[in-house]
Order: C-alpha cells, then structure tokens, then sequence
C-alpha cells in the first residue's frame, strides 16, 4: 500500500487548484471546465468565487507543467463561454490576463494551448465593451528580445482583426508598430506581420500603403504590393459578432417578430442579404479608412519663402518650391480641417495660368492631395480651383493632362454633381476643342460614379449642351457627347431623354444607346420597366435598324423589372404593378408583366429583322475594328512622340545644366584671373619701391663718400699746415736728396723737392681709389695710397719727432676712414641681398 499515490479528491478545489502536484491541479482544472459547461446561467453558483476573483485564472494559465496548462486555458475559455461578463474581463484585463496568454498561451509548443489562447483573446474581446484597450497590451510585446514570444503575440493580433476587423478593432494602434516588426530580424516575425498587414489592407485598401508605405525599405514595399494585389478584390467580412453587436441582432429579430406578428411588412426591418440593418459588422461598406487616419498640420510646414519663391521670375524657383509643397501634401494623408487653406487654393489656382507646363502639373497634383486630405471638407474651396482647373485642360501633354483629370476627379470625390455641375458646363461651352472633349469626359464620369441622380433642371441642362456638342465637326467632341449622353441615359432612361433625341439621326442614336447597355452607373432615376415602355415608344419613330437596336435594352431589362429578391407583400403593391406590366404588352392588357417575356408574341416583328440587322451588324463590327486598330495605332504613336518629346525635354535639360556648368566655371577662372592680375599689379609695385629704397641707399653711400672726402680734405689741411712750418728746413739743404723707403722692400721712390707737397687734389684722387666695389687690389691701392703719403710726409718733414706725430694722426684717420668704408661696404651688402631675396619672392 505504500507505493499508491495518496488520494486528492477529499481535498477542497480551491486547494487542489493550487497543489504543488501537478496531477492533482490538472484534475482540478478539468473538473471546474466540466462545472463551467454544466452551468445553468452566468449566475450559476459555479462562476461565483470566480467571479469574486477571476484574476486567479492568471496563476492557472502560468502552470509550469505544459499538460497542465493546457488544461487550465481551456478552463479559462470556458469560464469567459458560459459565465464571462463585462465586469469580470475587465477584472481580467487589469490582472494582466491578456499579457501572461501571450507569454505563456501563445508562445508554447503544444498547439491545444496555442489554438485555446487564441479563443481565450477571441472571447475576452466579444465579451469587453472597449475592445481597443485589450490590443493596447499586445503592444509591449513586440518588443520583447524572445521572437518566438513576438511571433506568437502578432499571430494573435491578426487572429483578431481576421475575426473582427478594423471596425471592431482600431488599426491606429497597430500601425505605428508594423514598419518596427517588418525589421525584425526573425523571419517568422516578418512573415507573420506580413499576414497581419494583408487582414488590415482587406479592410484600408490604399489608406494603409499611403500611410505605411513612407516608413517602409523599397524592397518591403515591393513584396507588400504583391500581397496586396492578390486580396484587392477581396470584400471584407466579420466573421465573429461582439456581445452588443449579438444583443442588437437579437433585439431586431423581435422587433421583425413583433411586425410580422401585428400584419406588418417584414421587408422593412431586415435587408435583402439577411442582415439587420444597422448592425455595421458585417457590412465592409459602412468602414471608412479615411477615419483612422490622424490629421496632419500642413501650413506649417510649407516653405518660408513659399510665396516669394512662387512669384519668382525664373520657372526652376517656381517649379522647386512647388516640388517642396507637393511633398509635404503628399505624406499627409489627411490633412487638419480646423485650418484655412484658402490662401493656398488661390496661389495654385493662380498657377494654371502659369506658362511653364511643370509648374501646371505640380500644382494639380498639390490640388489632388489637398482634396484627398480633406474630403468633404474640400467642398468649400472647390469653387476657387475648378474653373481654372477645366480652362486648362486644353494642355495636350499626357502627363500634364492626366495630373488635371485625376484632381478633377478629386474634387468630385469631396463635393456631389450639382456642386460641379455649372462650371462643367460652362467648359462644355468653350470655344477650344480640347477643353470640350475634357470638361465632356469630365461630366461622364461624375455621372457614372455619382450616387445621387441628377434632377430634371439638371438633366434639361445637361442635355442642352450634350445635343449641340453631337452635332460638332469634330469627332472627339462628339464622341466625348456621345458617352456622357449614354451614361445619363442609363441613370435616367431612355423615355426621359427621348425628346432632346428626336432630331438626332439614328446612328448617332444607336450609339449613344450602345454606350448607355455598357455603361456602369451607381444611381438610377427610374425604374427598368419606364426604361422598358419607353423603348417601345421609340423603335415606332425610328426605322427598322433603330428598332432592333432598341429591343436590346428591351429583352435585358424586362427581367430585371422583377425584384429578385422580395416580391409585393400587400395587395396594394400588386395593384400599383398592373400599369406597368399593361405597358410592355403593346396594348395587351390582359397580359401580365411575365408573360411579356413570352417569345411568341414578338415572333412576327423579329422573325424578318435579323438578317438586316446582322448584316448591319457586320458592317458596324468591321468598321469599329478598323476604328480600334487605327485608334490602338494612333495611340502608339501619341505614345511614342510624347516619349520622345519627353527625351527631348530631358535632353534638354540636362545641356541647360551643363551649360550653366560651363558658365559657372568660366566666371570662377575669370576671377582667379584677375586676383592673379591684381597680384602682379602688386608685386611690381612692390619691386618699384624696392627699386626706390635701393636708389636712396646708394645715395645715402655717396652722401658718406662726400662726408669722407670732406674729412680728407680737413685731414690734409693739418698735413699742409705741418709742410710750410718745415720748409725752411727743406730749403737749406737745397741740394739734399729724400728718400722714403717702401714697406715691401722694392726699390725706393724718389721725390723731387717740388713733389714733397700734398695737395687737397692729391689727397682727393687718393681717397677715390677706395672703390666701394673693390677687392684685393683695393685693399693694395689703399695701402700704397698711404705709404706713398708717409713717404711725402717724411720726406718734406726730415726725422724729427713732429713726423713721428703727424704719421701717427695719419694712422688714426686712416683707420676711421678704413671703418666707415667698411660699414657702408656691409650696409650696401645687406640692402643688396634683402634686394635679391624680394625680387626671387615677387618671381
């Protein structure tokens, strides 16, 4: 007996709920799941202490023992299945219920518990009145380091905008978080944010890519596109209903039950595809992207200088500020509605008057997204831009055409057709067959995507115009006519129009109603069966080839005179329909609306038509081959020559901005030339006042040669002074001889009595021999200079002591003459070199 487990079953629930034996908690979770699903009511006894705390039901999904878990989030599934209520799963969510399925449900490896933790988030989010703060605690988990936790949370998001889409659940939360996924570094997290962005698109369509696209590398864009074009005609569908939207459903089956109970038509209460009216869930149609977007302030953002650079006389400044504007409107996907954009309107309507085409196309494409960012409320402007916007359609550049027609086609989106009406028409007027044709096709396809038919002034309007345009010589304009005329005709039929079509010839009129059975149209003015009566009345005016045209129309909207789906529900309604029927029978009154169908009665009217017809057939067939092939060739080469002109253009362009590349060079080496020019401006003068300071110098050197002339001359004074006083001397020995020795032993020189006199001359010439350029032989000179002054000295002078004085006052003049010349000789040297080193750094 020791080896038997212990028994657990005596032990209370809630203890077992939370024994440390996994087994015994796994028989618990079980045992309360059965509990839940033999419940009575929500207000069973056995949701009560669960409903005291159903934050417990986070420690159950958090079991560590994966078999165990398993169990306890299908208890958890259960719990919000039979008893969940407001109240409690909003307990359940400030418990942080959501978080711990997803870290623990979502991520684990067993796929029971995966498939019952996405019920348990499926559950919680019909059950809770405000949906959207449930998804507010998905997104912390995107950033968690685990991928496989970050995969599991995006599987689950996408699990619940699969069941209840963008109208139960709103993608402002999600968005802002897919650019950061889709550049994770797990694939598993990529491709599942790329399942979750494919359920969103199915309900955004195009709002998504213009809002996430931006944020987005080109090459997820690229694979993004491609996923996207394989759900585009994909309509989107709630699958799961909420708890208020089951009680509203519920609440409109008694009240169809109460009508019908009481006689009533029960028609009125439940629409044709079985779905109560009201109840916008399952209805994609009543979704509208546009009112997830956040608005976007634009003005302030435009450029400062934006009017100043419009205003600008060279089109490159137009068409680059007008490039800046566009780009600002173009990330705005819905643009602030508080603001006023008149001023804007005005300056762009003011640019199609431009000359530059560039500057035309840019400014219908700021319209474009104005319009587009705005909605409805772009309807107070649409009368500042129209009218401009249709003057210039007269432009026959393709890309410049289809940037006008797309705004166009915007304006209508954010107005209706009696908004439009008037200037339309106004341009159906125009003397310029261009803006005709456009204005035309304009008014073709506000009618066929209007959804509000147009009222009988409008119509006389229309058709005023449209029967004169048939009547133009040229066939653009009048087949441009034709096809607005043919769309309205679908709306309102062809009874209504039949007066303004009288005095028109039968082929235009085939035409016209050939265009009118292909047409598509989203309103309608009457019913089939006028439309029906009315062909009878005309195929009796027109011949027999108008007739079998006409009976076309005829046979394919008979049928449809039968509602389809919901048939007359009173007597009243039987008896209203009798007229109609009586009218397709051809006076055949006692003839019901069915049997007009019969094909005897038309037997004898047909029976000799058809060869006529389908020869004539032929005929048109032919020739409207022919026409479509001369059309598809001239297309080609429309479309060509606008490819070449627009080369041409590119071509064009690009020598403009090597031109002005060119020019731009050329005024930079005109400029360093004249520095250059100016520079040896400078330098010459600069070797001019060099040439200046070296002609003072050197007649500085000879205001000092002077100065020591004049101090020779002063010397020789004293010499001459000292020769008379010694003349007698020289006199008594008259036939005395005197010799004077030379220094270097050479013979000595003889000095004749008349000679032994120093002249200032003398003394002049001597002191001239000190050439300032002088070297060696300068120095010798110099030195014989002075001995053969000693010797005259001496010899006039004998060997008394006086001479030893006078040649020692010699010596010292000698030495300060010998001393100035050598300072004006090194003086004279430094101006040469400084000379020198100027000139080599002006060269």
């Amino acid at each position: 007996m020791s080896g038997e487990e212990p028994d657990y079953s005596s032990l209370p629930l809630e203890e077992r709920l939370v024994h440390k034996v996994w087994k015994v908690r796994l028989e618990a979770y079980e045992e309360i799941t059965r509990e839940f699903q033999n419940s009575r009511n929500e207000n069973d006894s056995v949701f009560q202490p669960f409903h005291n705390k159903p934050e417990v039901f986070k420690q159950f999904i958090t079991d560590s023992n994966v078999v165990a878990q398993e169990n306890a989030v299908n208890s958890l599934v259960n719990f919000l299945k039979f008893g969940g209520t407001v109240n409690n799963v909003s307990r359940l969510k400030s418990s942080g219920i959501v978080t711990s399925i997803i870290e623990k449900g979502l991520s684990s490896s067993r796929k029971n518990t995966k498939d019952y933790s996405i019920e348990a988030l499926l559950s919680l989010i019909e059950i809770s009145n405000d949906p959207n703060t449930l998804i507010e605690d998905f997104i912390p988990t995107f950033a968690n380091r685990l991928p496989k936790l970050v995969t599991g949370s995006v599987q689950g998001l996408t699990a619940i905008v699969e069941n209840y889409g963008c109208q139960v659940i709103s993608p402002r939360l999600i968005i802002p978080s897919l650019p950061k996924l889709f550049g994770h570094a797990d694939k598993n997290v990529r491709l599942e944010t790329t399942k979750l962005t494919v359920e969103l698109y199915k309900w955004m369509g195009d709002a998504l890519s213009s809002i996430l696209f931006p944020d987005l590398k080109p090459i997820q864009q690229k694979d993004l596109s491609k996923a996207f074009e394989e759900v585009a005609n994909v309509t989107p569908e709630q699958k799961r209903l909420t708890r208020s939207q089951q009680q509203e459903i519920k609440r409109r089956e008694e009240e169809a039950a109460a009508v019908a109970a009481s006689g009533g038509d029960t028609d009125v209460v439940m629409a044709d595809d079985n779905q109560p009216i009201g109840i916008s869930a399952p209805n994609a149609s009543a979704f509208d992207p546009f009112d997830l977007v956040e608005p976007t302030e634009v003005l302030s953002k435009f450029p400062h200088d934006f009017e100043t650079r419009l205003g600008s006389t060279k089109w490159k400044d137009r068409v680059e500020v007008l490039e800046e504007a566009h780009a600002v409107l173009d990330k705005a996907v819905k643009l602030v509605t508080t603001d006023d954009y008149t001023y804007l309107i005005r300056v762009f309507a003011k640019c199609m008057k431009d000359a530059n085409i560039q500057v035309v196309q840019l400014s219908a494409n700021c319209i474009e997204c104005l319009a587009k960012g705005l909605k409805k409320n772009f309807h107070r402007y649409q009368n500042l831009i129209l009218g401009p916007i249709l003057d210039r359609t007269k432009e026959k550049k393709a890309s410049v055409a289809t940037a006008l027609s797309t705004s166009l086609d915007a304006i209508f989106q954010s107005s209706s057709l009696s908004d439009i009406l008037d200037e339309t028409l106004n341009g159906m007027k125009s003397k310029v067959p261009q803006n005709k044709i456009s204005a035309t096709n304009y008014l073709q396809r506000c009618l066929a995507a209007t959804t509000i038919a147009p009222s009988n002034t409008e119509i006389d309007s229309i058709m005023e115009v449209g029967v004169k345009l048939l009547s133009e010589s040229q066939e653009p304009i009048r087949q441009a006519s034709t096809e607005m005329i043919g769309t309205l005709m679908k709306i309102t039929g062809q009874r209504e129009l039949g007066k303004f079509l009288e005095k028109i010839d039968d082929n235009r009129k085939a035409k016209v109603l050939a265009f009118s059975e292909s047409v598509q149209v989203n309103s309608s003015l009457g019913s089939s069966t006028s439309s029906a009566s009315t062909a009878s009345n005309t195929i009796k005016k027109t011949q027999s080839f108008s007739a079998g045209t006409i009976k076309r129309p005829r046979q394919s909207i008979a049928p449809t005179s039968i509602p389809a789906k919901r048939g007359a529900s009173s007597p009243v309604k039987r008896v209203d329909d009798v007229p109609k029927s009586s009218t397709l029978g051809r006076g055949l009154t006692g003839r019901s609306l069915a049997a007009s169908n019969i094909p005897p009665i038309h037997h004898p009217q047909v029976s000799h038509v058809p060869v006529a017809k389908s020869a004539i057939d032929a005929q048109e067939k032919e020739e409207l081959i022919k026409l479509r092939k001369e059309k598809e060739e001239w297309l080609i080469l429309k479309e060509k020559d606008s490819h070449r002109i627009q080369q041409l253009e590119d071509e064009s362009y690009a020598l403009k901005q090597e031109t002005s590349s060119f020019n731009s060079r050329i005024e930079a080496l005109q400029k360093d030339l004249a520095n250059s020019t100016k520079m040896l401006k400078q330098k010459d003068q600069q070797i001019t006042r060099l040439n200046h300071d070296l002609e003072d110098a050197k007649l500085k050197v000879r205001d000092s040669e002077q100065k020591i002339e004049i101090m020779k001359l002063q010397q020789t004074n004293k010499q001459s002074t000292f020769g008379g006083l010694y003349s007698s001397t020289t006199n008594t020995n008259n036939n005395q001889k005197t010799y004077t020795s030379s220094p270097s032993n050479r013979p000595t020189t003889y000095l004749s009595p008349e000679r032994t006199r120093i002249t200032s001359g003398e003394l002049s010439s001597e002191v001239k021999r000190l050439s300032l350029d002088g070297g060696e032989s300068s120095k010798e000179n110099t030195y014989l200079t002075r001995s053969n002054i000693y010797n005259r000295i001496s010899s006039t002078q004998g060997f008394g002591s006086p001479a030893s004085d006078s040649h020692s006052e010699i010596d010292a003049d000698w030495k300060r003459a010998a001393e100035v010349t050598s300072q004006l000789k090194a003086r004279i040297e430094k101006m040469k070199a400084r000379s020198r080193s100027n000139t080599a750094g002006i060269n």
